[in-house]
């Protein structure tokens, strides 16, 4: 079992306040005005037609990975069995809307409880903070592009971790070569506690009709069918895991867990724009690293399962 602190506590008190925060800030009748204006505004996503309800613009999502087998790469380290448990709290809201200008203000707080029968790690407990800004452009009919930044700050607040800072930004456009079909392209930079990367951005949205909606986008591609307008089934691939800095005496050191989810699930509106999410899946790729990856050390799993429940506010 994990051993949950004072500060810990008062993690999940502060997530349960910024739950009411975000419940009141996507109130029926606020988020109604901004629909609304972004109905009235030139932006062509607001024209679309679709049974598939958009991209969720606020959630509350709990992630179990039970019991997997951690293998060192170094035949003289002991294995370790570890389940892990993510809870999520975010929204994403615009808070300007013009014409062709659309300004989006909104963030992610986690809790991830890692917790270890065996192997030469602890129990941790990762606080994870994501302030999120963005600003949307459309150019003309065709053409829009936004602008984001996403810094990350961590903390394993179990034993004593340190603050470390991560995060993302980029600048990525959209052209629309139909209504039912789009590119989107651009380039994202990285940097991971220190680790700077450039990425290019590639990706395709297609729906061939009403009630299908293929996102070939990174890094959370899914395939979406609605059935009727209550109902929607899912094959999404995305990320999991966290990143903070570990202090050992005098040293810090990266840690960090990983994996990539293939997962089905199955979705049902609630009322109105608000969906209960759940799913089931393979969780793969898993790795637990602790240090720089050329002098580091390097845990893998085999695939284990991953079960994923959420409600979501979708415009």
């Amino acid at each position: 079992m994990i051993r949950f602190n004072t500060s810990t506590k008062s993690l999940r008190w502060l997530i349960a306040c910024m739950g009411m925060v975000i419940s009141m800030s996507l109130s029926e009748g606020g988020m109604q005005e901004v629909l609304e204006a972004i109905k009235a505004s030139e932006f062509r996503f607001a024209r679309q037609s679709s049974e598939v309800p958009f991209l969720p613009m606020g959630w509350l999502q709990n992630s179990y990975y039970p019991d997997a087998s951690f293998e060192p790469d170094r035949g003289d380290l002991p294995s370790g069995d570890v389940r892990e448990n993510t809870l999520s709290l975010g929204a994403i809201i615009p808070v300007t809307v013009r014409s062709r200008d659309m300004f989006l203000l909104g963030g992610d707080i986690g809790l991830d409880s890692i917790s270890v029968k065996t192997a030469p790690f602890r129990d941790q407990t990762v606080f994870r903070g994501t302030p999120i800004a963005a600003w949307l452009h459309q150019f003309d009919e065709d053409n829009l592009m936004g602008i984001f930044a996403a810094p990350i700050f961590s903390k394993e607040i179990e034993n004593g971790g340190s603050w470390g800072a991560s995060g993302y930004g980029g600048v990525i456009a959209m052209h629309w070569f139909s209504d039912s079909f789009q590119l989107m392209y651009g380039g994202v930079y990285q940097n991971s506690f220190g680790k700077e990367t450039l990425l290019p951005y590639l990706g395709l949205l297609w729906n061939p009709n009403p009630r299908w909606s293929v996102a070939a986008v990174f890094p959370w591609p899914s395939l979406t069918f609605a059935p009727n307008k209550d109902w929607i089934l899912q094959l999404a691939l995305s990320p999991g895991g966290s990143s903070w800095v570990q202090r050992k005496g005098e040293y810090e050191v990266t840690e960090s867990i990983g994996s990539w989810n293939l997962v089905t699930g199955v979705g049902y509106r609630l009322h109105e724009h608000i969906w209960l999410m759940a799913s089931a899946g393979v969780a793969g790729f898993r790795v637990w690293e602790l240090g720089e990856e050329d002098s580091g050390l390097r845990y893998e799993a085999e695939p284990s399962a991953v079960f994923t429940l959420s409600l979501q506010f979708r415009p």
